[in-house]
């Protein structure tokens, strides 16, 4: 029988023992598995042996897994599962965002396997973006009311392809805050490296107003930092949560993570 144990010392975010992702999953299971997946907005399966086929399989219980754009990075057979890898040009994801905000229905949730670590660092932090909307202070909470960011693929990122680019860069808006469907709870919601403009704002004015919002959401009573082992298997919810990698390690040594991300609704 498996257990959900809060994570110690963190303000949000548990773990999960005693339950094997290869292994037939229940309704009953899955149910309790997406209360605590609610409540938490961060699971950490621990000590899993998974090959492609069997992550993505057990990631399914929880959602639809859907295609990420980055076409070159996708495994072999199974594009679902893409690799994240300090590698092949492609960049650490550094800074405070939510995940394919460039695509119309967006992910509800990022399924992060480590495969490869540094001997030392490489994690990857989290922060509360319910509590984020709620540390903003009155102007800007009332400014970003009906926002909208406007989002492309990063235009000087070198690992996105023509082909990427041609279906997945078409400026998509999305609102700044936005109102989780399962919980009807409002998250400050935007990625700040893909949100190239906000309707109605200059453009140079739009970067220096999200590092403002985010200096002021992200803080260490609504953030936790999770320090990788080897057969953790991370899911956050992308409705919620903003996520970063931590790149202070040294870049001689690999990190190989697999991800899969799960289909989301139109944000709302």
């Amino acid at each position: 029988m498996f257990k959900v144990n809060a994570l110690p010392d963190a303000p949000f975010g548990a773990e999960v023992v005693g339950l094997d992702l290869k292994d037939q999953m229940d309704d009953a299971t899955r149910d309790a598995i997406n209360d605590a997946f609610l409540k938490h907005i961060a699971l950490v399966f621990r000590d899993q042996d998974l090959t492609a086929e069997q992550y993505r399989d057990g990631v399914s219980n929880f959602g639809e897994p859907m295609k990420q754009h980055n076409e070159r990075f996708q495994l072999p057979g199974i594009p679902v599962v893409s690799r994240i890898i300090n590698r092949e040009k492609m960049r650490p994801a550094s800074m405070w965002h939510t995940d394919h905000t460039n695509h119309e229905r967006p992910p509800k949730a990022t399924v992060l396997y480590a495969r490869k670590l540094p001997s030392k660092g490489g994690d990857t932090c989290l922060a509360n973006m319910y509590d984020g909307l709620e540390k903003l202070d009155d102007a800007s909470r009332a400014t970003i009311d009906g926002m909208q960011t406007v989002n492309h693929m990063e235009a000087d990122n070198p690992v996105y392809s023509d082909k990427d680019r041609a279906k997945y860069d078409q400026g998509v808006t999305q609102p700044m805050v936005r109102t989780h469907p399962e919980t009807g709870r409002k998250a400050l919601y935007f990625h700040i490296t893909k949100a190239r403009g906000i309707v109605g704002m200059d453009t140079d004015k739009v970067r220096p107003f999200l590092e403002n919002l985010l200096e002021q959401a992200v803080r260490p009573e609504n953030s936790l930092r999770h320090k990788w082992r080897s057969g953790d298997v991370l899911l956050f919810d992308n409705r919620c949560t903003m996520h970063r990698a931590d790149p202070e390690y040294d870049m001689s040594e690999e990190r190989l993570l697999w991800r899969i991300i799960l289909r989301g609704d139109r944000p709302a």
